[in-house]
């Protein structure tokens, strides 16, 4: 193939472009396209290409003088006049597409502004001729026909909606008619999904003198409408270009300002509002609290880092600030902010959850006023494009967000923080690429020269294994911030268990086997019950965790013991206390959101009989009402708080002093330092102990840990009690020692004994169906490929494990089954064998239930 360059502007620019296309599937691959003269294409561009018989995006990977192929088609336009995907970025993205098995186009995505990312639609009308003259065909089949008709019955349809329609491979069916020209189709750009929002405002159109002496003529003219005009035109020389048009209409009416345009006194002006999602937020400045010893060695380690990474004399460093719950973590993290910062070089901050926010977001914005950006899938889609934007274009040094915060266009970086490290949110599940934003950071600081601190009490196993073979320098916070100077008190009257030696807040197991012998089923043990009314006669708070939703877990049958389940998943459903008026409960389904109302009689046997069985967090709140009447009670989970927003009104509350008692989820378990809080009740440490997964004594440890964790920092000091029908389990008894290493050294050996991450590697295949009859036959044909391509290669090294029913079996209506590749590098055996689109891939997945 003949090299083709051509001259633009005095230089050599390549003739053909490698672009990663939208729609290619899992091919980490780019394909070569023709960039037509005067088209200005750069690395990073978006840009529309044909592919196919359809048009759609893809992103510009490189440049090239010699085409992989003979006849290249033409990129048909630029979508955007700027490369939007920077040069170290893509790197990132090859190395996202190689990695987690995605393809090129759907790795860069992740980096393209909020509701960038749009398509060509496409309209199909059946061509009447050329139908009526191949109606005696033979080759025409039924789905052929039955498309031909739902076209003919509208006139016009969607393309991708009559491929659904027809159900399965219906797409084969539409693009088989379109090559046959039996359907004609129409296209156009579908409208960019957010832009950028302007607003008129009112400017003078003349000199401020000669507006003045219009309104002086108004004034002396007579009538009510001289002395309107002379004011309308006296309050834009007081405010020029600064309220809207349509406000000062509707204040000094529409014809008044049309009068001022048409004299040319005043003329209007489109300015660019910022959608800011701190606008009703007020932050008051802080200054830097005088660090601990212990603060001040983890201070000077990362300040260190910084100024050798700043000054390119070697490669970037890794640590994990590894500190017991309360240690001050978060003023480490403000403080090498601040020295980022000093080196001209900018900060991204990342948490675990949306509910998290609201208080880091505090920490960080009264210490550094307005140079934080906000980016989380919270926002309104408008917030999030203009902050997208905003820190594109360098207006923030630091970036503050949840897991795709990760992708931020963050110029110069020079610190990234993780916080709460452990926690497996910041893994993505669905939909691809299933990235985990630990990894992915890492791979960024390798880009960027960047120094990377993750934080945690409950560190991540394999991070603590990687600390200990010394991949990442380990810096301890082993106290509290207050136990060196004894200022860190206990609850007065309270006869809880004292403080551990870190100043950790003392920890009571209660055996509730032992409560059930004494004749107590309740929901509260007969100490949580005495800690709640000491806690709260002491003037405390109290938090109580429970990580289940509902009113009760399951409604069951007491004659026959049937459980009402989803009629489109394998779970039980789970009953609700009405929050609206009507009163009315229903039983819904945590996976798929079926809702009904619940039944007294049995649907298996008939019998009236019925019993919600279990608890939730609303029966909680329930039981805390009854015991406590006089107390405020707030519920804090998913049901009540789903935005950013409703999760800061919550806390808002709390921290107010408004409701005493902070009844939730794993939301409370996570991040909160509130000093008033003197009593944790953990209502069931059971729950997730007997998961079928390797992870889940490491969970349970982390999650009552940190729950723990909350209570205690204050000077009233506090004590956490634990409610477990399993007190001997090893995750419960670390937990109520809040031993993060006593923990792991038993953890640690466990994996070893099994084989288990860290000491090999995972990748989960997932397969669903509507047929469960098929869905076991391709699980079953795709284990035996992979089973024989293993013995075939010799690749000893790889187990696979599986088919397995995933958890939920049915979800949706659809049968899931999985296989589990387990391996030194299980990716070589998945190179060989070649998956179907039905099947999905999660490399190092957060769970193989």
């Amino acid at each position: 193939m003949e090299a083709r360059s051509k001259i633009t502007s005095g230089y050599d620019v390549p003739g053909f472009a490698q672009v990663a296309v939208d729609g290619a599937g899992l091919q980490a691959r780019t394909f070569t396209y023709s960039v037509p003269d005067e088209m200005p294409v750069r690395p990073g561009h978006l840009v529309w290409v044909p592919f196919g018989p359809r048009t759609v995006q893809g992103i510009v990977f490189g440049l090239t003088n010699v085409p992989e192929i003979e006849e290249p088609r033409d990129i048909e336009r630029v979508a955007y006049e700027d490369p939007l995907i920077s040069a170290r970025q893509i790197k990132v993205a090859i190395w996202m597409s190689t990695y987690y098995r995605v393809g090129l186009f759907m790795a860069a995505s992740q980096m393209l502004p909020p509701g960038f990312a749009s398509r060509l639609r496409t309209w199909v009308s059946v061509d009447a001729k050329r139908v009526a003259d191949t109606a005696d065909a033979d080759d025409l089949g039924s789905r052929d026909d039955r498309a031909l008709r739902m076209v003919e019955d509208v006139g016009e349809m969607r393309r991708p909606s009559l491929a659904r329609r027809l159900g399965r491979g219906g797409g084969v069916v539409v693009d088989r008619l379109i090559r046959r020209k039996l359907l004609v189709t129409r296209s156009e750009w579908e409208h960019q999904r957010q832009k950028p929002r302007y607003v008129r405002v009112l400017a003078l159109g003349m000199e401020a003198e000669v507006v003045e002496r219009a309104a002086e003529e108004m004034d002396s003219s007579s009538g009510t409408r001289g002395i309107e005009r002379a004011s309308l035109l006296r309050r834009v020389i007081d405010s020029p270009g600064i309220e809207t048009q349509a406000d000062l209409a509707r204040e000094f009416g529409r014809s008044r300002v049309d009068w001022a345009k048409k004299a040319g006194l005043l003329r209007v002006d489109e300015i660019q509002v910022q959608r800011d999602p701190l606008r009703e937020h007020q932050f008051q400045t802080t200054m830097p609290l005088d660090p601990t010893a212990a603060q001040a060695a983890a201070i000077g380690a990362i300040t260190s880092a910084l100024r050798t990474t700043r000054k390119k004399s070697g490669p970037p460093r890794k640590f994990l600030l590894y500190g017991v719950t309360g240690s001050g973590k978060t003023e480490v993290y403000l403080r090498a902010t601040e020295k980022c910062l000093e080196l001209g070089r900018s900060v991204l901050i990342l948490v675990p959850e949306i509910a998290l926010t609201p208080q880091t977001l505090a920490r960080f914005a009264s210490r550094f006023p307005g140079k934080v950006a906000l980016l989380h899938s919270g926002l309104q889609p408008g917030e999030r494009f203009d902050q997208w934007w905003r820190i594109a274009k360098g207006d923030f040094p630091i970036v503050l967000g949840s897991r795709s915060a990760v992708f931020a266009p963050i110029k110069d970086i020079g610190l990234v923080v993780i916080d709460e490290e452990h926690e497996w949110t910041y893994k993505q599940h669905d939909p691809a690429p299933r990235y985990h934003a630990r990894a992915v950071a890492e791979r960024f600081c390798a880009e960027h020269g960047t120094v990377m601190v993750v934080g945690s009490a409950t560190p991540d196993i394999e991070t603590f294994r990687r600390a200990e073979r010394a991949e990442i320098d380990l810096l301890r916070l082993p106290a509290r911030v207050g136990i060196e100077d004894g200022s860190m008190g206990t609850l007065t009257g309270f006869s809880g268990p004292a403080r551990t030696s870190a100043g950790q807040a003392g920890v009571r197991i209660v055996d509730m086997r032992e409560e059930l012998r004494a004749g107590n089923a309740g929901l509260f043990s007969r100490a949580l019950l005495a800690g709640i009314g000491e806690s709260l006669d002491a003037g405390g708070r109290v938090i109580l965790f429970l990580n289940r939703r509902g009113t009760a877990a399951y409604v069951q049958c007491r004659q026959c013991g049937s459980v009402r389940t989803c009629r489109r998943c394998d779970t039980s459903l789970t009953m609700h206390q009405s929050d609206m008026p009507d009163g009315i409960d229903s039983l819904v389904c945590h996976y798929c959101g079926y809702r009904v109302r619940p039944n007294v009689k049995c649907r298996a046997c008939n019998a009236e009989d019925m019993r919600p069985m279990g608890s939730g967090t609303q029966a909680v709140v329930a039981e805390v009402e009854r015991r406590f009447p006089d107390v405020g009670v707030l519920r804090w989970d998913r049901d009540v708080a789903r935005t950013a927003r409703a999760h800061g009104e919550v806390l808002d509350k709390f921290l107010k002093g408004e409701s005493r008692v902070l009844v939730g989820t794993q939301m409370v378990a996570k991040g909160l330092d509130i000093p008033e809080v003197t009593l944790v009740g953990v209502i069931s440490a059971d729950t997730g102990l007997s998961i079928p997964d390797f992870r889940a004594g490491e969970r349970a440890f982390q999650v009552l840990t940190q729950v723990a964790g909350r209570v205690g920092r204050g000077p009233d000091g506090g004590s956490a009690i634990i409610q477990t029908f399993q007190p001997e389990h090893y995750a419960v008894q670390a937990a109520a020692v809040q031993d993060f290493e006593a923990f792991y050294e038993v953890e640690i050996g466990l994996r070893a004994e099994h084989a288990d991450p860290p000491f090999t590697r995972l990748i989960r295949l997932g397969h669903s169906h509507y047929d469960p009859s098929a869905a076991l036959e391709e699980a079953k044909r795709m284990a035996a490929v992979l089973s024989d391509e293993r013995i075939a290669s010799g690749d000893t090294g790889t187990e696979v494990i599986g088919p397995s029913p995933s958890y939920p079996f049915r979800m949706r209506g659809v049968t899931r089954w999985h296989i589990v590749l387990k391996g030194a590098q299980p990716e070589s055996l998945l190179d060989r064998v070649q998956l179907g689109r039905d099947w999905t891939v999660d490399v190092d997945p957060a769970s193989v239930s």
